[in-house]
């Protein structure tokens, strides 16, 4: 189980880790709380809290309120709901992108603040049903990777000492990138900053580079 704070070198299975979250809710019927299925799964219970409200949000687990054995709040389980091919199957959207992107294109004219917004909606439409904890500044762009992988990015989670950065090695806009890079970044910048907000992260982006590296684009941050 990863430690508090520490961060996921390579979140690719992000996906994978919300399936995992999904069939062991479907083999413990009677439900599972976040820190049961957080201690199975070898997951942070943030990470855990993520994917169940993902997974609650698509309808895939519902919520429910156990009876408590000890005064306080009572404990919170989640069951798997019957969903036929529950990981359903991606369309293709592209071309509705690429027409977006257009109209953007004519209507920003080089101020990005309009598709920034953008991105920003899709980051509270994202995370709505986060209710977690804030969690450290790690802990929040692990988190934010998991988010960015959930909808396509294949983002790598860099660090040293002085600065935590990520890669985006795949975008799933690379098409419509490639003709209007400044609608494309604004809007994966708004995302970005919106999730980072919706979680309380104590880190806000530095800077955003398409196409920094040959692996894909570079988004840096610092801690507030």
């Amino acid at each position: 189980m990863r430690a508090t704070g520490e961060v996921d070198p390579d979140l690719t299975g992000a996906v994978s880790s919300r399936v995992r979250v999904l069939r062991a809710l479907r083999d413990s019927p009677e439900g599972l709380g976040v820190h049961e299925l957080a201690t199975r799964l070898g997951l942070h219970p943030n990470t855990v809290r993520f994917h169940l409200g993902r997974l609650e949000q698509d309808g895939l687990v519902q919520r429910q309120v156990a009876h408590p054995s000890v005064p306080g709040r009572p404990p919170l389980h989640f069951t798997a709901t019957p969903h036929p091919n529950a990981l359903g199957t991606r369309r293709d959207f592209r071309a509705l992108a690429q027409v977006l992107a257009d109209v953007l294109a004519d209507r920003v004219h080089g101020s990005p603040e309009l598709t920034e917004q953008a991105g920003h909606a899709w980051a509270q439409r994202l995370m709505q049903a986060w209710t977690g904890p804030a969690p450290d500044a790690a802990e929040s762009i692990t988190m934010l990777a998991e988010a960015l992988a959930s909808i396509g990015f294949d983002p790598q989670i860099t660090s040293d000492r002085h600065q935590l950065s990520l890669v985006q090695r795949h975008c799933p806009f690379l098409e419509v990138a490639q003709e209007h890079r400044d609608v494309v970044c604004s809007l994966q910048l708004g995302l970005i900053r919106g999730v980072l907000e919706r979680l309380g992260a104590p880190v806000e982006v530095t800077r955003l580079v398409p196409f920094a590296t040959p692996q894909g684009c570079l988004v840096q941050f610092t801690a507030t």
